[in-house]
């Protein structure tokens, strides 16, 4: 086996908030890394303390992967670097908060090509190569948000739950082949709120966690060969208690507390 397939990984969503702390964490883990996100700067910072910290090869890949003939022009480059990732973190992704008729059109049919389309699309390229070689692993990012319905983050939470039933299933049919992991992180300190416009209330924020921890937590997991898990002891009781309640009643509950 050659070393650009066991050692690279790719990392979406890389300038910022989660995508920086798994990659953080798979350098320390020795794992040369491809960043990929649309704004190049912040990655080529992130590019340079990787490199001097853990001695590992940073490539920076500046693509805006929610126009549409993304996965195929990323998947062309990293060829053209002689780079075959043995690594996918999934993690590219925005949402939108706030009533659904509200919503811009154009702006929801951007976040849903990105959370769904381009995350099914770049793992079906990379995962597919992976089950050639037959080994791989893939890290899917979903969210609590994906365990119930979810008012006032309506077209979001249905997105995650796509992608947490899309990587259950993968992880079944892909089997021995390819890992395929999911993990769902709750409210965190990243740039999300900003973007989506979410605003938490504060009996929410006792379910924060850090992305750190989430990157260290879902790495821990996909190494491990899990199908999915739940970033936080509160966010785990909450998609656990989920089971005993109709999704009517999910939905009353989490349209109260986001409101």
């Amino acid at each position: 086996m050659s070393k650009s397939e066991t050692q690279w990984a790719v990392v979406t969503g890389a300038s910022s908030g989660l995508g920086i702390e798994f990659a953080r964490n798979l350098a320390g883990r020795k794992h040369n890394v491809v960043l990929v996100a649309r704004r190049a700067e912040p990655m080529e910072t992130l590019a340079t303390e990787l490199r001097q910290q853990h001695g590992v090869q940073v490539v920076v890949e500046s693509i805006d992967l929610s126009a549409p003939s993304s996965p195929v022009d990323l998947q062309k480059r990293l060829d053209e670097r002689g780079i075959d990732p043995g690594i996918l973190i999934n993690n590219a992704g925005f949402g939108l908060s706030g009533e659904f008729i509200t919503q811009e059109p154009e702006r929801l049919r951007e976040m849903l090509h990105l959370d769904i389309v381009t995350l099914t699309e770049l793992t079906h390229l990379f995962g597919k190569r992976m089950a050639e070689r037959g080994r791989g692993n893939i890290l899917l990012v979903a969210s609590l948000a994906a365990y119930q319905p979810d008012p006032l983050l309506a077209a979001y939470g249905a997105a995650k739950h796509y992608v947490l039933a899309f990587g259950v299933a993968l992880h079944v049919e892909l089997g021995s082949k390819v890992n395929v992991t999911v993990v769902s992180p709750g409210l965190m300190d990243t740039g999300f709120n900003d973007v989506s416009g979410f605003k938490p209330k504060a009996s929410l924020k006792p379910s924060i966690v850090s992305p750190v921890k989430v990157a260290a937590v879902g790495l821990e997991a996909m190494f491990a060969g899990k199908s999915s898990v739940i970033v936080g002891k509160l966010n785990r009781f909450t998609a656990f208690s989920n089971r005993f309640t109709s999704r009517l009643l999910q939905a009353r509950l989490t349209y109260r507390m986001s409101k």
